[in-house]
């Protein structure tokens, strides 16, 4: 087996396990493991052979990930992943297929109840806004449009 299949074979095993950014950081660790033992004059098969079954590396890593799942170190590294993928800040839309959608504002999740419930709280107030200054404004404007419309009915009438 040559480098590129056992590391397809690796990233195809951890695809979707693990989080995208430990994925890389395996891939690249493996890539360099083997071109480093290359450059001491190992060939890549010897060191692929070594290595073991690219699978049951993925296993481990997996395996592994899993003990950590709870622990800071996840933590951070979840960070850092929704960091690199812009999810930390702005809008999140996430799709599970048994969860359904995952809508998010930074930690703010919108499609709950209490983002409905704020999403109907925010509409309501720009209504009460604008009528609040419709009403300010409709004494003032009702003599403007009103006189308006009487200079435009009698300078309209003198054009006949």
């Amino acid at each position: 087996m040559d480098r590129e299949t056992f590391l397809r074979e690796l990233r195809i095993a951890l695809q979707g396990q693990i989080s995208q950014v430990k994925v890389n950081e395996n891939l690249a660790y493996y890539e360099n493991y083997i071109m480093e033992q290359s450059r001491k004059g190992r060939t890549e098969e010897q060191v692929i052979e070594e290595l073991g079954n690219p699978r049951l590396i993925a296993k481990t890593i997996i395996d592994t990930t899993d003990v950590l799942y709870n622990s800071s170190q996840w933590e951070e590294e979840r960070e850092t992943e929704q960091n690199a993928y812009g999810n930390k800040k702005g809008f999140h839309f996430n799709f599970d297929e048994k969860k359904g959608w995952d809508i998010r504002y930074g930690k703010f999740k919108i499609n709950s109840w209490y983002g409905y419930a704020i999403i109907a709280f925010l509409v309501i107030l720009i209504l009460v806004i604008i009528a609040r200054t419709a009403i300010i404004l409709l004494p003032v404007l009702i003599p403007v449009l009103l006189a308006g419309a009487i200079i435009y009915f009698l300078f309209s009438g003198n054009r006949k």
